[in-house]
């Protein structure tokens, strides 16, 4: 069989304030591991957004990544913008004139609701420039993704670490009342023939690959998307198509 071309959405570099006692999940960490699976490239989050302050990191992250045209750095973002102005237009337009084509929030870290009431400025943004917006399921209610799609139903949002939940039924549901709403599978996702049924039922476009670094052994998610009963061309737009459309299709 032909290795798929990867492109891993999920990775999350960076030590955390409590070190895993077997990883060191640094970027050069993160390079062996796509080299090991074969993974041709990587949107990278770092985990210092988190840990220390959303702006910080994401200069930490430019910093660590520069010179490595396979890692895209996705661009944490938060309501209020970036220090000393606060105005999110400004931070916003500054971070798409640097090259930014992929960006991700954390409510519930950076303690801001993700509710359009607060976060829709920054939806609205995303959305007319066609920004592709990472958001782990862990950090917002599914209640919460139907209000921010239905006040922003062209909002490409896409949800990383999508639990193993046997039938999803509540993320079916969202899935077909909302078209731009989309899910990045990974290991995290390892639902028996459940990325046969999602393809089935939603057609292949609106998922992305993830490989689960560094939480999980990525090798798992190789072998969750090349062994599925899905057709050659889903297969492939899962694997890197469909992230590369997204990412071309961002307005600067």
């Amino acid at each position: 069989m032909t290795p798929l071309k990867l492109i891993a959405c999920d990775p999350l570099v960076g030590l955390p304030r409590k070190p895993y006692p077997w990883l060191r999940p640094d970027v050069a960490d993160l390079q062996g591991e796509l080299s090991r699976l074969q993974i041709t490239a990587a949107i990278v989050r770092h985990r210092q957004c988190l840990e220390n302050f959303p702006h910080w990191g994401n200069a930490v992250l430019a910093r660590e990544i520069a010179g490595l045209a396979h890692l895209i750095p996705a661009v944490c973002l938060t309501p209020d913008g970036a220090p000393d102005a606060y105005a999110f237009e400004t931070a916003f337009r500054e971070s798409l004139a640097r090259g930014m084509r992929v960006g991700w929030i954390s409510p519930k870290e950076h303690m801001f609701s993700p509710r359009p009431w607060c976060s829709g400025p920054l939806y609205a943004a995303c959305a007319a420039a066609r920004l592709p917006l990472l958001l782990d399921y862990r950090q917002v209610t599914l209640d919460e993704v139907d209000e921010i799609m239905t006040a922003h139903p062209t909002l490409r949002l896409i949800l990383v670490q999508v639990p193993r939940l046997g039938r999803h039924r509540s993320l079916y549901a969202l899935l077909a009342r909302h078209a731009a709403l989309h899910l990045c599978v990974s290991s995290a996702y390892s639902v028996h023939e459940g990325l046969t049924d999602l393809v089935g039922k939603f057609g292949h476009a609106r998922f992305v690959w993830g490989c689960n670094y560094p939480e999980a052994e990525g090798g798992a998610s190789v072998t969750l998307l090349t062994y599925a009963d899905i057709p050659d061309a889903a297969r492939t737009a899962i694997a890197h198509g469909n992230i590369e459309r997204l990412l071309a299709e961002v307005k600067s």
